[in-house]
């Protein structure tokens, strides 16, 4: 579910708009997982740049009340446009697109078959695609990246030529989408790309009248690459409200262990300004609850971190799989530990070990199928390595 901050109040936005959002405002999206029979919840607060401090604090403040209403049991998140986190991206399969504009600007939901459109989408993103208005211009180009020229009438897709295979797949999908979501299916995708552009000389001609005279277009622009001494520069601290001040004390440095947080406090983990985690205990008073966001921010602030750091608030109990992987061993009630064995509370359970030889099952299937191997090991076998998101076949002579 998603809504829209307009006069300060939460309105939602139709499904039939999701993924597309406006620069100019802040959007609450709540998305509910189910594994088995329990329910996890993810609320993800999104800042458009050009929105207002007022909408942004209203935005905060009704994601906290959310989570209030969920009873502790969800995962705030803090997105700033242009600094997504890959969770938020992955929600919208066929990509992210960012309009210049907002509700201040009388700028209302996105209309479907309507043809009065010139705007230029700027698309990044090799896994989850995020495509931001830029301006109309060759000047907005690079040789590195996709861009979707949409006029209504037809969509001109222009591959940078120093990008990748699955960037030119991605902006193709985001251009059929927006073909059949919006238009209808009444629109014409044609494709140039920038190594053979005189293969398409119609739609360059196109090009050249909407976006004005061609200079030389700027280098490819590299993905964002964290260095791996970011990554491992983790740091949890103490968090206080002593008279109104925020107090934050360091306690301890990689790697860290489930026992220094304590059920009375609230927490922040610093990853390497990389991202923020502000971690509540259950038992904490209700101010530093309620005031864990505005802790992570103006923690950001005296650490003079970009005011885009990414934000979560963890509740004590209700923690993600990508925190609970930040420490050294994080055990929960009634897990498994190693094989066959449980923690459970007050009581032992008499678990029968049984031995088997895996080295055997070819030459014994029915072992096999009573210790629920998928076949006896016989035919062949192929292995891909994953390199840049593709596949790429292992020799046979590694396996």
């Amino acid at each position: 579910q998603i809504w829209r901050i307009e006069a300060m109040k939460m309105v939602p936005v139709p499904s039939s708009t999701f993924g597309s959002f406006y620069d100019g405002d802040c959007y609450i999206v709540l998305a509910i997982h189910k594994t088995g029979s329990n329910l996890s919840y993810d609320i993800h607060y999104w800042i458009g740049q050009a929105s207002s401090q007022d909408e942004q604090g209203a935005a905060a403040i009704y994601t906290t009340q959310m989570d209030d209403f969920l009873k502790g049991r969800a995962v705030q998140h803090r997105e700033v446009q242009g600094n997504e986190s890959e969770a938020f991206r992955g929600y919208f399969k066929q990509g992210l697109v960012i309009r210049k504009g907002g509700v201040a600007s009388g700028m209302k939901q996105v209309k479907t078959n309507s043809y009065e459109v010139r705007r230029l989408l700027h698309v990044k993103g090799k896994r989850n695609v995020v495509a931001g208005e830029v301006e109309v211009s060759w000047n907005s180009f690079n040789c590195g990246d996709v861009f979707l020229l949409d006029l209504g009438r037809i969509i001109i897709q222009w591959n940078g030529p120093e990008g990748s295979r699955m960037e030119r797949l991605r902006g193709m999908t985001l251009a059929k989408e927006i073909r059949d979501q919006e238009r209808g299916g009444r629109t014409y995708v044609g494709v140039v790309d920038g190594e053979n552009e005189t293969e398409s000389p119609k739609l360059m001609e196109i090009m050249n009248h909407v976006l004005g005279q061609r200079g030389s277009l700027k280098a490819a622009v590299p993905d964002d690459l964290v260095e791996p001494a970011v990554k491992a520069a983790l740091k949890l601290y103490h968090v206080s409200d002593s008279e109104g001040k925020l107090v934050v004390r360091e306690v301890a440095t990689r790697p860290l262990t489930q026992d220094l947080l304590s059920h009375e406090d609230c927490y922040i983990l610093d990853q390497g300004g990389l991202k923020i985690y502000v971690w509540k205990g259950k038992n904490a008073n209700a101010q530093e609850r309620t005031g864990a966001m505005n802790q992570a921010l103006n923690f950001i602030k005296a650490k003079q971190y970009p005011p885009s750091t990414q934000v979560e608030v963890q509740n004590d109990g209700a923690e993600s799989a990508v925190f609970q992987q930040l420490f050294q061993k994080w055990t929960l009630p009634n897990q498994t530990s190693g094989l066959g064995k449980t923690h459970t509370l007050g009581s032992v359970a008499k678990v029968e070990q049984v031995k088997f030889d895996a080295t055997s099952m070819h030459v014994q299937p029915q072992v096999a199928a009573q210790q629920k191997m998928v076949d006896d090991g016989s035919g062949e076998v192929e292995v891909w390595r994953i390199e840049d998101l593709e596949l790429v076949p292992v020799d046979s002579k590694w396996l």
